[in-house]
């Protein structure tokens, strides 16, 4: 049986407080850094749905169209860019706390790829819907046909536009296809 004695438990302890202490001070740093970020995209996105709402026409601004287009569109970019700082943020922390982030990022990576694929139809609407609303290419209240089927919009969103054809039947049509 081996007794410990003092003089090699300390050495050993001050060295872990030292790393700890070093391990926590970086990923206090890292979210230090992150809140930054976090307050310059918050900046930003305000600063570009001004730009929006004083670039568009002068109708848009009175009816309240053009401050709600470019609230939706800063709103889904404030979203990807919050889920991207707040992501890197985590990772970096993992990595400075002493663990191995090749093997989560590589099942991100996959995971990601998997619901790429299977969400074909899904991301190919939203996107459509993204540009639609961003280009203002079909407002609320316009006479449209699409696919061959007449009528006023009523709701438009990132996936679907739905239209009261002149019978009062509602159509939803998917925005990608």
């Amino acid at each position: 049986m081996t007794v410990v004695s003092m003089e090699t438990v300390l050495p050993w302890l001050m060295s872990m407080s030292a790393a700890v202490g070093l391990a926590i001070l970086r990923v206090g740093m890292v979210f230090v850094v992150g809140y930054v970020a976090v307050r310059f995209v918050r900046l930003g996105l305000q600063q570009l749905e001004r730009v929006m709402i004083v670039t568009s026409t002068p109708a848009d601004q009175q009816s309240g169209t053009a401050q709600k287009r470019a609230a939706t569109l800063t709103g889904i970019l404030k979203t990807i860019a919050m889920t991207a700082i707040w992501a890197i943020v985590i990772i970096e922390s993992l990595h400075f706390v002493g663990l191995d982030v090749a093997p989560i990022l590589a099942g991100a990576g996959i995971l990601g790829l998997a619901v790429g694929f299977g969400a074909q139809n899904l991301v190919r609407d939203l996107i459509s819907g993204f540009f639609i609303i961003l280009e203002d290419q079909i407002r609320l209240g316009d006479v449209a046909v699409i696919n061959g089927t007449g009528g006023l919009v009523e709701i438009i969103t990132f996936r679907t536009i739905s239209l009261r054809d002149f019978s009062g039947v509602v159509h939803i049509f998917p925005n990608g296809g």
